[in-house]
């Protein structure tokens, strides 16, 4: 029974520390209860999300305005202000990449009963520029990804897509020069193998669809079968 005291003792001492220092939920701020990682269950539970069970025409429609995409699923409803947002201002801001992934488990679970899922080959994300990226540590749609790979048990890259010009903010332009901007913004890499695959596109938070059907457009000319869209979260 010795080699037991050392573990015993040390989840005491962490349960100690945890009482006088408790970790707190990113989005409620409430603290976390054992075995809640970053997140509280009823934070969870209370975020308002969107049903898995067919593509979300609203999403659909804004993207397929600028590139004909099959199907298209977000996750959570975006409003400023509220829980979703400051789920995302964690995951991009704050640096902690991995809300990113544990959503994208999340949202991969709630999606695993589509069949519409079935006919994906590959799960790519919208990348961000290597400046940015080098500032920030880390694109969170790349774990997003992942999380929805995971579960789903698709297969991932995230050499198909690169953001080759360092864009300026978008959100004074309007829907058709954000799509302008953001076509001439990425480029397929060379050896991407992407001919004939249905891609699913990843982003984070969509709000035009501008930037998604910039890139579905590009992959779509690039010999791709058919490009379906997965985003974290939009507004309703």
């Amino acid at each position: 029974m010795v080699p037991c005291v050392p573990t015993i003792r040390s989840r005491m001492l962490k349960d100690f520390v945890s009482l006088i220092f408790p970790r707190m939920c990113l989005v409620s701020q409430q603290p976390l209860a054992k075995g809640e990682h970053l997140i509280t269950t009823q934070a969870w539970l209370e975020m308002p999300k969107f049903n898995m069970s067919e593509t979300n025409l609203s999403l659909k429609r804004r993207v397929y305005s600028f590139a004909p995409i099959d199907q298209a699923w977000a996750y959570y409803k975006f409003s400023k202000h509220g829980k979703v947002q400051k789920l995302l201002h964690a995951l991009k801001y704050q640096n902690y990449p991995e809300v990113g992934e544990l959503a994208g488990k999340w949202f991969g679970q709630a999606l695993r009963q589509n069949d519409s899922l079935r006919d994906i080959d590959l799960i790519v994300p919208v990348p961000m520029h290597k400046k940015k990226q080098k500032k920030r540590g880390y694109n969170q749609c790349d774990f997003i990804m992942w999380g929805l790979s995971e579960v789903l048990e698709i297969s991932w890259s995230t050499q198909v897509l690169v953001k080759t010009k360092n864009t300026d903010s978008q959100t004074q332009k309007n829907r058709i020069e954000r799509y302008r901007n953001s076509y001439h913004a990425y480029a397929i890499r060379k050896n991407a193998n992407i001919k004939g695959k249905h891609i699913l596109l990843v982003d984070d938070v969509v709000t035009t669809g501008a930037t998604l059907g910039a890139c579905a457009s590009l992959l779509l000319a690039g010999g791709c079968r058919a490009i379906s869209i997965a985003a974290l979260a939009t507004p309703e």
